[in-house]
């Protein structure tokens, strides 16, 4: 898949997904803006490999400043954008009635109000160009229903619905909008939810028992399917719900 000339936005760039999503863009040809809140927004090593294609923004996809920053410096570095990965998320693992009003809200800005600032920024630009893909990374929590994720489910639920309505809003702008929804993946926001729950290995273990397929994904695998939605290869796809998650939806 070659992304030559093509300018790629990736948020929640640091680690995990994110991370590999912007590392296999950069060696399919795309130069690439990573975003995070973390410091560096971006693996050092692929800013020192790809120096020239890969411009770093830090800060916190849940305010609009920073989907206005990211676009601005992707427009000034590379002259367009053409596709969004808003890969960006966090978790708050414990029963809905144990949520502060705040940790509610703190989920539901990362992970659904970031999309609303995204598309602002981003959309407006993909229109001018009369192209562009756009790509939410949902999760098994999006269709599932699933202990001690009392806000971060209907955050993903949410993913689903924005997707969709993103998809027939801007299908005839040559916009395609899609939502890759992974099973359990293999990154730090794993790892710190494994911590919250207060037995880390078991945590880990009942979700790696619940896919069929007998084990989680590694973070490469879903920046792969990513890419590949990304590409000319699934240019009839808009709108979609893609379970990316080792069986556990069709249980």
């Amino acid at each position: 898949m070659d992304f030559t000339g093509k300018t790629a936005v990736v948020t929640g760039a640091a680690s995990g997904i994110g991370a590999e999503v912007v590392r296999l863009f950069l060696e399919s040809g795309a130069n690439v803006v990573g975003v995070d809140v973390q410091e560096p927004p971006v693996p050092a090593a692929l800013r020192e490999r790809f120096a020239g294609r890969l411009v770093s923004v830090r800060g916190d996809v849940s305010q609009e400043a920073t989907a206005v920053e990211y676009a601005r410096q992707a427009v000034a570095a590379f002259g367009r954008i053409d596709l969004l990965v808003n890969n960006a998320g966090i978790a708050c693992i414990k029963p809905l009635h144990e949520h502060t009003e705040a940790e509610w809200d703190r989920v539901m800005d990362v992970n659904v109000k970031s999309l609303f600032w995204s598309a602002r920024q981003v959309i407006p630009l993909m229109k001018q160009q009369k192209s562009g893909v756009v790509v939410n990374i949902g999760s098994i929590s999006s269709v599932c229903g699933m202990m001690g994720q009392g806000a971060y489910g209907p955050s993903k639920g949410a993913v689903i619905q924005l997707t969709r309505q993103m998809a027939i809003e801007y299908a005839a702008d040559g916009i395609r909008v899609n939502a890759v929804c992974p099973g359990t993946v293999d990154t730090p926001l794993l790892q710190s939810a494994a911590v919250q729950s207060g037995d880390p290995a078991g945590f880990l273990k009942r979700l790696a028992d619940g896919h069929p397929i007998g084990r989680i994904a590694a973070a490469e695998e879903i920046a792969q399917f990513v890419r590949f939605v990304c590409s000319d290869h699934a240019r009839f796809m808009t709108g979609a719900v893609l379970m990316l998650d080792g069986g556990y939806s069709a249980q």
